[in-house]
C-alpha cells in the first residue's frame, strides 16, 4: 500500500513535465478539502463514545484533450467503502491514505452535458440535497457509467444517469455486480422556483445466498440466514426509487422541501424506505448559513445496508428518526457545522441512538 501511494504521488509530481512549458497549469486542476470533527455517540445500554476524527481529500483532474480527461482522488480512512474519516487514536500512529477515485471521463464536444466514465468514480445518480437514503456520500463505485444533464425545452433540464458496477469477483457465474439507471427532469416553474422529479431502478445480481459483500460476516441490518455455519443474504436487492424536490430561490435566501422513496422488489416484507425534509440557506461563503432537517424510516431490506448512510443509526438499515443540522461560513471556503441524529435502531425494537457531530470544514 505504501509503495503504491509513493508511486501515485510521484506521478502527480511528474505530470507537469509531461506537458509543454507554460501549458501544464491550464490542463491540470488540483483541489481538496479538510475536515476536523468531534463526535459524541450515545446508544441505549452502551457506554457513551467521544472521538476526534479528520478527513483529508486531494483531487487531481487533467485534461488530455478537448473530449478526454482523467481524474484521481486520495483520501484518509480505511478500506471502508462509505467512510473517508480517520479516527485520531493509537498513540499518535501514522494514518492511512488510500486511492479513493481513479477514472477517465469522455465528454464529446458535439453532445453537451454527456459524460462516459470508467474506473473508480463518484456516484452517477442524483440525490436530493445530498441525502443518503440509498447511497452514502462517500461511496465511490467501480465500473462504467454514463451521465447526461442539459436543458432540453426552454426551462426543462433533463438528467440521466446509468451505471454497471463490479462489486465482488468470485468466478464468472458467481460475481456480484449491479446495473442501474435513473431519469429525472428539473423544471424552472417560475423565475424563482423549480421542481425536480425523478425515478430509478438498481438491480443487484448474485447477492442472495452469498456472504456479506464488504465484510463477509456483517450484513449491516439486512436479513440473513445460517447455512451450515456460514451466514448468507436472504434476498437480492432490486431497488425502485422515486425522488423529488421543490425549491424557491430569492435574492439571498433559498428554501427547498424534498422527499425520497425506495422499495426492494425482491424481498417479501420489510422492504421499503422513505425520507422527507427541508433546507433553508442564506448567502454563500463568509457569513452564509444553512439550516436543514429530515426524517426517515428505513426497513431492514429496503436497500443494501453496506452502502447506505454510515452516520444514521451508526450505519446500515432497520431504523428511523431525525437528522438536523446547521452550518455557518467563517470564511469564503471555511465553515463550522453541527449535525445531530436522534434515531431509533430497530423500527419495532426502538433502541435509542443519538449522534452529535461538530465540524470545521475547509476547502482549497
Amino acid at each position: 500500500m505504501r509503495k503504491s501511494i509513493i508511486i501515485a504521488l510521484a506521478v502527480i509530481m511528474l505530470l507537469p513535465t509531461l506537458a509543454k512549458a507554460g501549458e501544464w497549469y491550464e490542463k491540470i486542476k488540483l483541489k481538496g478539502d479538510f475536515r476536523h470533527r468531534h463526535e459524541l455517540i450515545q446508544e441505549e445500554d452502551r457506554e457513551d463514545r467521544n472521538r476526534w476524527r479528520i478527513r483529508f481529500r486531494i483531487s487531481l483532474d487533467a485534461d488530455v484533450s478537448e473530449c478526454w480527461s482523467v481524474g484521481a482522488r486520495l483520501a484518509t480512512g480505511s478500506s471502508d467503502p462509505v467512510s473517508t474519516n480517520q479516527t485520531l487514536s493509537d498513540g499518535f500512529a501514522t494514518k492511512g491514505f488510500h486511492l479513493d477515485r481513479a477514472y477517465f471521463d469522455f465528454h464529446p464536444a458535439r453532445i453537451k452535458g454527456l459524460h462516459i466514465i470508467g474506473g473508480k468514480m463518484g456516484l452517477p445518480f442524483a440525490k436530493v440535497q445530498k441525502t443518503e437514503l440509498i447511497w452514502d456520500g462517500d461511496l465511490s463505485p467501480e465500473g462504467a457509467a454514463l451521465k447526461y444533464k442539459n436543458k432540453a425545452l426552454g426551462r426543462v433540464k433533463v438528467m440521466f444517469g446509468a451505471g454497471f458496477f463490479y462489486i465482488t469477483e468470485r468466478k464468472a457465474e458467481d460475481d456480484t455486480y449491479m446495473g442501474g439507471a435513473q431519469l429525472g427532469i428539473d423544471v424552472e416553474t417560475t423565475e424563482e422556483t423549480h421542481l425536480m422529479i425523478g425515478g430509478g431502478y438498481y438491480d443487484y445480481q448474485q447477492v442472495k445466498d452469498f456472504e456479506g459483500v464488504y465484510d463477509e460476516g456483517d450484513f449491516f441490518g439486512n436479513t440473513h440466514y445460517d447455512d451450515d455455519g456460514t451466514d448468507l443474504y436472504m434476498w437480492d436487492y432490486n431497488l425502485f426509487e422515486v425522488l423529488g424536490e421543490f425549491g424557491v430561490e430569492m435574492e439571498k435566501v433559498s428554501i427547498s422541501v424534498y422527499g425520497n422513496f425506495v422499495t426492494n422488489t425482491d424481498a417479501d416484507s420489510l422492504n421499503t424506505g422513505w425520507l422527507f425534509g427541508g433546507t433553508m440557506s442564506h448567502g454563500k461563503g463568509k457569513g452564509g448559513f444553512k439550516l436543514y432537517a429530515n426524517y426517515r424510516e428505513l426497513e431492514r431490506d429496503a436497500v443494501l445496508g453496506v452502502y447506505t448512510d454510515s452516520d444514521f443509526l451508526g450505519g446500515g438499515t432497520d431504523g428511523k428518526g431525525l437528522e438536523f443540522g446547521a452550518s455557518y461560513g467563517v470564511a469564503d471556503k471555511a465553515s463550522l457545522g453541527l449535525t445531530y441524529f436522534l434515531n431509533k435502531k430497530g423500527i419495532e425494537e426502538e433502541v435509542d441512538y443519538k449522534r452529535l457531530q461538530a465540524d470545521l470544514a475547509i476547502k482549497f
